[in-house]
């Protein structure tokens, strides 16, 4: 007979015991891959999303709430902060860089953020299609969201889908963006006038500091030349002097207060808005490690706003999911281990009732290498139906969780085929052979004699 017909109707024989080993080795698999995709997709997009944020600062409330909702975008914002408060605070000589995110808006479930070119730039993004914005209400998609260029869109009031359209302003699409593996590319990225202006809020300008400071400088040295020029030409007209004096030293105070607004100028105010200017939070790089420990404290004892630093919040929620994700994993051992010991006991108990026929192959020319190989490779079919099943059950159960949870389907969680996985399956594997191999030897060893003549 041939040797896999007869594993065939071994199997068959016992049929119970070999389907439950079967599900048992596939749930424990299940498991196994479900844990290892969410903690690499979770891992990957942290690292990615939040890489080169050292502070958020936004309103009082959870610290974890506030880098989830500005930097991953993945929660609702803790609320607004003025403008005004963070005048002084971006001049603060620990800062390098800072980023202002303006949130309020969606469309169909796609974050509108009113923000800066330094964000797109922090991410490396480039142009795929169209260019960047120029004016407000022009806007850039992110790579994965379904917008082409040209296309007018309105915005919904809210961060979910769902919410009442602003029909009263629309929005141009005048450039996409290339994917970039980020945060950005499920992205609506907009002006912050944009989205100032669509609540009702003053407009502001937003300035590049190193550009301003140049600008300011460069003022004043006009200025100063222009003093010299003047004192030369009419020194003996004291009053005229004087006046000049006191100009100069009313731009020298205005060149400072510039320098303390440099990276918001406000606008002439509307007659018709009087609500003053409010962002969502502040996205801040840091000169230093110390820094990011002394300067989220300062902010915290000192304004009405909260600094919180995305390390030390997604360590806190890492640790939190590990505990989960131990849980499972040993929910994830425990089934396997069942079915390793399945299959082990599964062989072994059939062993006893199949002596008579080992004996009758044996005798008819069956060498114990060949019996030996006969019964270890019905364990590894049995895990090996297991790893498949399991894989199967696997990736259907994290495609249809990554579309029902929310957080999971707005980052575009899909299936890795990675190196956890491989190892995964080579392990069940070589567990399943292993729990094999001692029936297969013990079956390899029977005497052909003692057995043949219990059967007469």
């Amino acid at each position: 007979m041939n040797d896999w017909l007869y594993i065939y109707y071994s199997i068959k024989s016992r049929g119970l015991n070999s389907t439950l080993s079967v599900l048992l080795t596939s749930f424990g698999v299940l498991i196994a891959l479900l844990i290892s995709q969410f903690s690499n997709h979770i891992k990957n997009r942290l690292s990615t999303d939040g890489k080169n944020i050292d502070i958020v600062v936004g309103a009082k409330g959870s610290p974890l709430q506030l880098v989830l909702s500005s930097v991953y975008h993945i929660d609702i914002p803790t609320g607004n902060i003025p403008l005004k408060s963070t005048v002084k605070l971006t001049t603060n000589p620990m800062i390098e860089k800072s980023i202002p995110i303006a949130l309020g808006d969606n469309w169909k479930g796609f974050r509108i953020v009113g923000t800066t070119l330094d964000y797109i730039e922090h991410f490396n993004g480039k142009i795929d299609k169209g260019r960047l914005w120029g004016d407000d209400f022009e806007m850039v998609a992110g790579a994965d969201v379904d917008l082409k260029v040209n296309e007018k869109i309105s915005g919904a009031h809210g961060i979910m889908d769902g919410g009442v359209d602003h029909d009263e302003h629309s929005y141009n699409v005048v450039g996409v963006l290339k994917p970039t593996g980020s945060v950005l590319d499920r992205l609506l990225l907009t002006s912050v006038n944009s989205v100032l202006e669509i609540h009702g809020l003053e407009n502001v300008d937003y300035h590049n500091k190193n550009n301003h400071r140049e600008h300011s400088s460069e003022q004043h040295k006009n200025h100063e030349h222009e003093h010299d020029h003047n004192h030369e030409e009419h020194k003996n007209e004291k009053h005229k002097n004087h006046e000049h004096k006191d100009e100069h030293e009313k731009n020298e105070t205005h060149e400072k207060f510039d320098n303390i607004n440099s990276n918001f100028e406000k606008k002439k105010p509307d007659t018709k808005k009087s609500t003053e200017p409010e962002i969502t939070a502040l996205l801040i790089k840091t000169k230093s490690p110390i820094a990011n420990v002394n300067l989220p404290r300062s902010i915290n004892r000192e304004t009405n706003m909260q600094a919180a630093n995305p390390a030390l919040e997604i360590t806190r929620l890492t640790t939190m999911l590990g505990l989960g994700s131990k849980s499972f994993a040993f929910l994830s051992i425990l089934l396997i281990s069942i079915a390793i010991l399945s299959i082990f006991s599964g062989l072994a108990s059939n062993l006893e009732n199949r002596l008579g026929d080992l004996a009758i192959l044996r005798a008819i020319g069956y060498s114990k290498k060949r019996i030996f190989k006969i019964i270890a490779l019905e364990g590894a079919l049995i895990i090996f139906f297991g790893i498949i099943l399991g894989v199967i059950m696997g990736f259907g159960t994290f495609e249809i969780l990554s579309h029902i949870i929310a957080p999971l389907n707005v980052s575009k969680a899909n299936f890795a085929i990675n190196s956890d996985f491989f190892i995964i399956i080579v392990l069940v594997l070589i567990a399943g052979i292993i729990a094999s191999v001692i029936p297969a030897y013990k079956g390899s060893k029977i005497s052909v004699a003692n057995q043949l003549s219990q059967n007469i």
